[in-house]
């Protein structure tokens, strides 16, 4: 089974990838693509959000949530009102799910629309921008929430916080989010398959003096966990990381004996920014034959697949070898 599952997913993976950075592409200099309400009495109160998300570990609780009427209008109630044209907004996607636009779209639906209503965070203001699934579905309703990080009227950065991403024989990929009174951002990622439910970890992000998304630890010091590792300084990320994640930048032409999506990453990170050279090689690792599962204690990294060059967290280069 899961050779079968590794063949899917490196499809998927070579098409999105978990390692794209959050960027956005306005294609027009001349006015906003689109309005931005500036108005401080539309900014939300916090905390917002799935405020139990981390005591939600068994099935029937998370689908419990992910179906909850109440909170699925407490999202629509953000108001979504301003249509976003696909040609001014290009929206990136971190895990296997369809891209916003593709061939069988109705196209007199509005797909993408930003929220009147907005997070105020100092100098910065947070608009919510929502996806909404139109294909296959009587009515359209929204698969996926991003926020957008901007200072006068110039956008800085993004982070998708919602997904809910519906597939055939009842499987989905969801995310549940809540951000608290202190502007953290809690991420609960969740996978429904065949295969037995398995809950994934809890992501957190803050938002930097810069007005970017990085990851948030609650304590510093040396941090590991069967994807990562590394030291964590001021809850962020410092020095140097080892990563072990899909990824989808694999040239599968190139790279015919690549079956397995994973890569072994050493990357680097200053005050919780990435910077430097990141270095991919194929990952190595074995699986148990019978839950089909890596063992972790078999991970080791082969040869170099690319790399890319970072400054102050903007990707610069990306190079294959």
């Amino acid at each position: 089974m899961h050779k079968i599952n590794i063949a899917c997913f490196t499809i998927l993976f070579f098409l999105f990838s978990s390692y794209s950075k959050a960027q956005i592409a306005a294609h027009s200099t001349d006015k906003r693509p689109f309005f931005l309400n500036t108005n401080k009495i539309n900014c939300i109160t916090l905390p917002f959000g799935y405020s139990d998300i981390s005591k939600r570990i068994t099935i029937d609780s998370i689908l419990s949530a992910i179906r909850d009427e109440n909170k699925l209008k407490e999202l629509n109630s953000l108001k979504f009102e301003e249509v976003i044209k696909k040609d001014f907004l290009l929206l990136p996607e971190e895990y296997d799910v369809f891209l916003p636009f593709s061939n069988n779209i109705n196209e007199k639906y509005d797909r993408i629309k930003i929220a009147s209503d907005f997070l105020c965070y100092g100098e910065y203001s947070l608009y919510f921008t929502a996806v909404f699934n139109t294909v296959r579905y009587a009515k359209p309703f929204i698969e996926k929430i991003y926020l957008i990080s901007t200072k006068d009227d110039k956008l800085i950065d993004m982070k998708r916080i919602y997904l809910n991403h519906e597939r055939e024989m009842g499987f989905s990929n969801n995310t549940l989010f809540n951000i608290d009174k202190n502007y953290i951002i809690s991420l609960q990622d969740y996978e429904f398959t065949d295969d037995p439910f398995k809950l994934k970890p809890l992501n957190k992000y803050q938002i930097l003096p810069s007005g970017k998304f990085s990851r948030y630890y609650d304590n510093d010091g040396f941090y590991k966990n069967d994807e990562e590792q590394g030291m964590v300084k001021n809850h962020n990320r410092e020095g140097k990381w080892i990563e072990f994640k899909s990824n989808g930048y694999m040239d599968l032409q190139k790279y015919p004996e690549f079956t397995d999506p994973y890569t072994y990453l050493e990357a680097e990170y200053k005050n919780g920014l990435p910077i430097g050279k990141w270095k991919f090689y194929k990952l190595l690792q074995k699986y148990n034959e019978e839950a089909g599962e890596p063992i972790l204690s078999t991970r080791k990294k082969g040869q170099l697949i690319y790399t890319e060059i970072y400054r102050e967290g903007i990707l610069e280069k990306r190079e294959f070898h």
